[in-house]
């Protein structure tokens, strides 16, 4: 038997998924998370439930919706479940009224009903069953509530006798006529609440500045670098265990702890950024964010539904590109990923603080959100710069309500980007680690090198000095750097961390001028990857052209002011 989990936006499909499978899809408080078809087993059963992503009509939208309505007519299911968030009772019908036109056995189920009572919301469920001719049943995919008993969801699916709609008109008045009938207490809209002041048009947007100001706070100058400090003891304290044992060599110590403790000292910076975006996602901040910066993206050829995917991009880049998927109109969808590159991600702040020391030793927080600021000034200019959008429908996103934070959500996800990062240290800073080390212990010919002899590093770095020189980069070490992080960005980090310890010198200016190279050459291949399957080969082959010439050209321009500005030898 096939169950389709089908309904609008944020309706809470996928928790109500989780809840009876037993898996652990990403959830949030916004529309757009679920951007492709998840199927699992029912707990305990051998029905397969599908989890389709959110839709708002059986008629237009992006490829999210089109794969919903794909699966829709090709899936040929059993049954379908329509979820509807109770709360908006109203909006979820014109999907449920589409739906029951199409000859499946269905059933309504009302969710989030513990929050509608919560606000004064009634709804008289029999009639409605009675108006839609199918099954209605009041559930919480949150608490379980209407949960406890499968089968009678299972097999109360009933084929309607709902006929289609000659007009979209019609479609949205049945809606409401429907509505009208069943629903009373406060079924108000206006914001109410902390949206007067979130949405308002004059405090909105210093409200945003001063949330945007304290996650940076805390990720970069307070929680991140104190708990940091505390990963780079534990390291020493290994180090230290290992002095006068077998394992008290080179390769372990310096190549291996060394390179891959400086990147560790840095992940509960990368967790602290992570735990706050993801919190602001469950509390249903970030659509809101979205709202409010509409205006300034209409001047880039976006609008606010772009925001959320680029405020995304701070945490990791490839969900970014995925969550494009609910844009529904092709320009702005490609535009919004061309400027996601410009936005630093998580992976990417080690290395960067690690050229904030540099330029600030006091204060490398502050030299690393110069270079976000530079990133993202740039990626600015480069969409303001470029050929407007076509103009195309009206703003429309969905604002979902205000709520506490469910902490079991946001640690599962920040322990799952953890997870993630972890594995990446395993599979890819170690052997990038061990391979570093071992080109500074041996020449060209592969054996040992002595002193004042030339490593296989050098050696590298040597071939790539043509390219370096023009950006004032004279160490071609430097190069080896950048090549470093084409797989993964963290890598840079443990590469500049291992050269640095051998005696690599970074200038001021050199520091600015490769910390901006290495934010503007290509995202890593896990982000390529995502843009081929979002946006084909042609806009694959343009970011990459695009960022290579980006990158070089920016490092030349800056070079050529910085040089005598700081006036710097060399």
């Amino acid at each position: 038997m096939r169950i389709l989990l089908a309904g609008q936006p944020n309706c809470g499909k996928t928790t109500l998924f989780n809840r009876l499978t037993g898996r652990r899809e990403h959830t949030g408080n916004r529309a757009g998370v679920t951007v492709s078809c998840a199927r699992a087993r029912l707990r305990g059963r051998e029905e397969e439930l599908v989890d389709l992503p959110g839709l708002y009509s059986l008629t237009g939208g992006g490829p999210d919706e089109q794969a919903a309505r794909l699966a829709l007519e090709t899936e040929d299911p059993d049954l379908i479940l329509n979820v509807v968030d109770s709360t908006a009772l109203q909006r979820g019908l014109v999907l449920t009224l589409q739906l029951l036109t199409l000859g499946r056995p269905t059933a309504v189920l009302l969710n989030m009903a513990d929050e509608a009572r919560q606000r004064g919301i009634a709804i008289d469920r029999d009639r409605l069953s009675k108006m839609l001719g199918v099954p209605v049943f009041f559930v919480s995919a949150r608490t379980g509530e209407g949960l406890g008993d499968v089968d009678r969801l299972l097999q109360a699916g009933k084929v309607s006798t709902q006929r289609s709609f000659s007009s979209p008109q019609d479609l949205h008045r049945e809606a409401g006529r429907i509505a009208a009938a069943v629903l009373s207490g406060n079924t108000g809209g206006r914001p109410r609440g902390a949206d007067r002041l979130l949405l308002h048009p004059f405090w909105g947007l210093p409200v945003f500045g001063l949330v945007l100001g304290l996650v940076f706070l805390l990720t970069f100058q307070w929680v991140g670098p104190w708990l940091g400090r505390g990963v780079e003891a534990v390291v020493d304290g290994v180090k230290s265990s290992l002095a006068g044992t077998v394992l008290d060599v080179p390769l372990l110590r310096e190549g291996l702890l060394g390179s891959l403790g400086y990147v560790l000292s840095f992940l509960p910076v990368i967790m602290v950024l992570s735990l706050l975006l993801n919190l602001l996602e469950d509390v249903g901040y970030l659509p809101r964010a979205a709202f409010l910066l509409d205006g300034f993206l209409r001047g880039l050829g976006l609008d606010g539904r772009c925001a959320v995917p680029l405020l995304l991009g701070f945490g990791c880049t490839v969900p970014a590109v995925m969550a494009t998927r609910t844009l529904p109109e092709g320009e702005k969808r490609r535009r919004t990923v061309a400027l996601l590159p410009f936005v630093p991600c998580s992976a990417r702040l080690p290395f960067l603080l690690l050229l904030g020391s540099v330029l600030l030793p006091e204060h490398p927080a502050q030299g690393a959100l110069l270079f976000y600021g530079i990133s993202l000034c740039l990626g600015i200019l480069c969409a303001a710069l470029s050929k407007p959008a076509e103009r195309g429908s009206g703003f429309y996103l969905e604002l979902p309500p205000l709520r506490l934070p469910r902490w079991q959500s946001v640690v599962k996800e920040t322990g799952a980007h953890v997870d993630h990062f972890l594995r990446r240290a395993g599979k890819l800073l170690l052997p990038a680690a061990l391979v570093l080390w071992l080109s500074l212990q041996v020449g060209p010919n592969l054996r040992p090198v002595g002193p004042g002899e030339e490593s296989l590093l050098a050696a590298l770095g040597r071939l790539l000095l043509p390219l370096l020189r023009p950006l004032g980069l004279t160490d071609g070490r430097m190069g080896v750097i950048l090549l470093s992080g084409l797989g993964a960005k963290e890598t840079m980090a443990s590469a500049a961390a291992l050269l640095l310890s051998d005696g690599m010198i970074l200038t001021g200016e050199q520091a600015v001028v490769l910390g901006t190279v290495a934010l503007l050459l290509p995202p890593c291949l896990g982000t390529l990857a995502a843009v081929r399957e979002e946006g084909g080969r042609k806009q694959l082959l343009f970011l990459l052209l695009r960022h290579l010439l980006l990158a070089w050209g920016t490092g030349a321009m800056l070079h050529l002011v910085l040089h005598p500005l700081l006036k710097i030898p060399g």
